[in-house]
């Protein structure tokens, strides 16, 4: 068996969040939206390195993102339930908890993979 590392990027300023999400188009983006005293969530890792593992062959990118650094995501500051967001074109999905089905039909979809 191989190990297939999760690599999340971490976003750490206002211009990364621009760059790496929001000029981005064809990809389908996961971002992990945390807390600063929280991190990101652990327990979400073998969900997505399971994706990544069978659908890395497509644009698929994985972030985190700490809620108290970045403008784009002040109004998500606070809370400690996870938050996850799938993005495809500016087009935005979240799924808040850990809801490992509803995550991964989440990027599926935005994939276009079909089940």
């Amino acid at each position: 068996a191989r190990f297939v590392s999760t690599p999340q990027v971490a976003i750490t300023d206002n211009d990364a969040w621009t760059e790496e999400i929001e000029k981005v188009r064809g990809a389908t983006l996961v971002v992990d939206v945390h807390q600063n005293w929280t991190g990101p969530c652990v327990a979400a890792q073998s969900t997505l390195k399971k994706i990544v593992f069978d659908h890395g062959d497509k644009p698929l990118k994985m972030f985190t993102a700490d809620a108290s650094k970045l403008t784009a995501l002040h109004d998500y500051a606070g809370p400690c339930e996870p938050l996850f967001m799938v993005i495809k074109d500016n087009d935005r999905v979240e799924i808040k908890g850990l809801d490992a089905p509803k995550l991964r039909a989440a990027i599926l979809e935005k994939l276009g993979v079909k089940e």
